[in-house]
């Protein structure tokens, strides 16, 4: 099934080029509204939290428990209602129009009291060792994330048995990105740290920050192309932009491969890349990488192997540069299923089916952009 008309291809290539690449700045947005209430007594909640997830778009509720969002994108979207001493909900739907939700949110109170939360401000030295490498791998280890501080730690709990560390939080992670310029808000749910993976998820409400001057507001600009620039969100963006005219993925900064003979452990690579292209690595091929997806909206990106991933950074330092002879960033990707739909911004609607290591996986939440960021109209 093709996915882009054959006009696209033959008479407005250039027209879909731009038009895929800024369309965040022209989807067709809409409006959500409803109400909140206490699960028990039905009372309605005041100032609970309402907001699309890994977004800016969010708002609270109103003395009735009342609210309305506005300007959401049509699409997959996943819409989180959270507030403290409650358990926070999460509903995911296709978001096709203007609409009033017909039934209450109702959110049931939490068990674990709030002075169980205060007390947890008070940790044991222990307890701050097993922090600090939790942070470590939840922000990452690069210049952003050093300009990153999680406000409140006292909510996160910590487990570590022998090599595993596994983490929850009985509040949202509050995290300042002065990189960035975004304050974020994560639900943690799921967080689990080894000697040879991690894997952690949640819901994310980003807040735009105030700029100190319009020096801080062009950093700020800045830093969010660098953040954008090799992301996955970026590659899968490029896919998509090189099915309709091929060679857009590697104008983009782009090339990936696969291992000649795959065994299922990944192979040693040489120090020099030339070397390891010869005899280990193939150039995959890019033509056939798009389908049409089961849902409408979305495309389904596929390739059935763990693939290597290569990309010429055009703004701020790269990482992860593993060969000697050659600058660019090296990731790795998989996917669990073969495939991952994702949306004509580049957004993958189940991260957790995606498996990142390299430079892709550095950085981690300090590098992380709400999904109405448009890169086209971030020019610093």
């Amino acid at each position: 099934m093709q996915l882009i008309p054959n006009l696209l291809l033959k008479g407005i290539v250039a027209t879909a080029f731009v038009v895929a690449f800024a369309s965040l700045a022209t989807a067709q947005t809409g409006t959500l509204s409803g109400k909140v209430t206490d699960a028990v007594s039905d009372e309605p909640l005041l100032f609970a939290n309402v907001f699309i997830s890994n977004t800016t778009l969010g708002t609270v509720t109103e003395a009735d428990g009342s609210f309305v969002l506005s300007h959401i994108p049509l699409g997959a979207l996943e819409l989180v209602v959270s507030f403290v001493g409650y358990k926070p909900q999460t509903f995911a739907f296709d978001f096709q129009e203007t609409s009033h939700l017909s039934n209450e949110i109702r959110l049931a109170p939490d068990t674990r009291q709030l002075t169980d939360i205060e007390v947890a401000s008070e940790k044991d030295k222990k307890w701050e060792r097993k922090m600090a490498r939790f942070t470590r791998v939840f922000l990452g280890e690069t210049d952003f994330s050093r300009q990153c501080k999680i406000v409140n730690p006292w909510v996160v709990d910590l487990e570590e048995d022998r090599s595993t560390l596994v983490a929850t939080a009985s509040a949202p992670i509050e995290i300042e990105n002065n990189a960035l310029g975004y304050r974020v808000f994560y639900h943690l749910k799921l967080f689990t740290w080894g000697t040879s993976h991690f894997f952690f998820t949640g819901d994310t409400r980003f807040v735009e920050m105030e700029p100190s001057s319009e020096q801080q507001q062009k950093e700020w600009a800045s830093n969010r192309l660098i953040a954008f620039q090799g992301s996955s969100r970026h590659l899968f963006l490029s896919v998509l932009l090189n099915y309709i005219q091929m060679g857009q993925l590697r104008q983009e900064g782009f090339v990936l491969y696969r291992e000649r003979v795959s065994g299922g452990n990944t192979v040693t690579r040489y120090p020099q890349l030339d070397r390891t292209k010869n005899e280990l690595l193939t150039e995959l091929p890019t033509d056939n990488l798009v389908g049409a997806s089961y849902r409408g909206g979305l495309y389904r990106i596929s390739f059935d192997t763990k693939i290597e991933v290569h990309f010429d950074r055009q703004l701020g330092a790269p990482k992860n540069t593993i060969y000697s002879d050659s600058p660019v960033e090296v990731s790795w990707l998989e996917l669990k299923d073969g495939f991952i739909d994702v949306t004509k911004e580049g957004i993958a609607q189940q991260p957790d089916k995606l498996l990142v290591s390299g430079a892709m996986s550095q950085g981690w939440v300090a590098m992380m952009l709400p999904y109405n960021f448009n890169p086209d109209a971030n020019n610093p």
